[in-house]
């Protein structure tokens, strides 16, 4: 659908990312409205756990939008890598929601939250990026008959059944990425994507603590509670998410300060209380762009 290019601004002397959609798709209605529409959602929003636009234009028939270049790695990479320290874990998906949190107070829902789209710079920081399926609570969204959006390795029961979508859909699917993050792997698995899809709408997430017994009965509780297939049961808002995370992280220093003696000597990142705002932006004009 897209090409991302790792591009030099002249005009501001720093590097960027851009990406261009594909020439043949820029062609169909719907394709281009979901590449126009994804960067007037992110230019609206700031936070620090966000990647940012900075210009959006057309050049002889080529959408782009230029994005701030994040320099590190996709959270997908960092867990294939290694399974990740549970303090760890659980910061990444406190960023997550707190980038998701501030697109929820814009009615924005994301619909594709996965570690693919979350990139992690050279300073730890998760960033959440790829708003091209995020859908406005606010009015009526494009739709793709016969088709789920989003990754069905996260997709939450009502994605996959293709229900309306709230901000609870992606609560679930930032509790899928918090299982994989613990345990190394995604919780289902299937032949085909329908298979998966039908997995998360019918069978129970395999207990967390049984992959990984150092998780603490509070983490699990917020693990299953966030991955609840009924909404009804599942955490109604991010903010809630993030709330518990924050007390399941706290649980983590003071068990990490037992084990020491004193205090905790594991790293645990300073996360900042505030998030961003949700503030609407205006595009600069199109600046030199020098692609690579």
């Amino acid at each position: 659908m897209s090409t991302v290019y790792r591009a030099f601004d002249e005009t501001l002397e720093r590097w960027v990312a851009i990406k261009v959609l594909h020439r043949e798709m820029s062609g169909e209605a719907d394709q281009l409205e979901r590449f126009r529409r994804e960067a007037r959602a992110v230019a609206r929003l700031s936070s620090p756990n966000l990647v940012s636009v900075i210009d959006a234009g057309d050049d002889e028939g080529h959408p782009y939008i230029v994005f701030e270049l994040v320099d590190g790695e996709t959270l997908k990479d960092r867990i294939r890598r290694e399974r990740l320290p549970v303090d760890e874990a659980i910061a990444y998906a406190i960023e997550i929601g707190r980038a998701l949190v501030v697109a929820h107070e814009a009615q924005l829902v994301h619909r594709d939250v996965k570690p693919q789209n979350v990139l992690v710079d050279k300073e730890g920081r998760a960033k959440v990026t790829d708003f091209g399926i995020a859908r406005s609570l606010e009015a009526d969204g494009l739709t793709m008959t016969g088709r789920v959006l989003g990754t069905t390795d996260y997709v939450s029961p009502e994605q996959a059944l293709g229900h309306s979508v709230t901000e609870q859909s992606d609560v679930y699917s930032l509790g899928i990425v918090l299982f994989e993050m613990l345990t190394g792997d995604v919780p289902f698995k299937a032949d085909t994507q329908v298979g998966v899809a039908m997995k998360h709408v019918r069978d129970p997430l395999p207990n967390v603590q049984m992959r990984r017994p150092e998780v603490s009965s509070t983490l699990a509780a917020v693990v299953e509670r966030a991955t609840a297939k009924e909404t009804r049961h599942r955490y109604r808002t991010v903010d809630e998410t993030v709330h518990d995370l924050e007390q399941a992280l706290a649980i983590e220093a003071a068990r990490a300060g037992s084990t020491t003696g004193g205090e905790a000597t594991s790293v645990l990142r300073q996360l900042p209380r505030e998030s961003g705002t949700y503030a609407p932006a205006r595009l600069r004009r199109p600046a030199r762009w020098l692609a690579t």
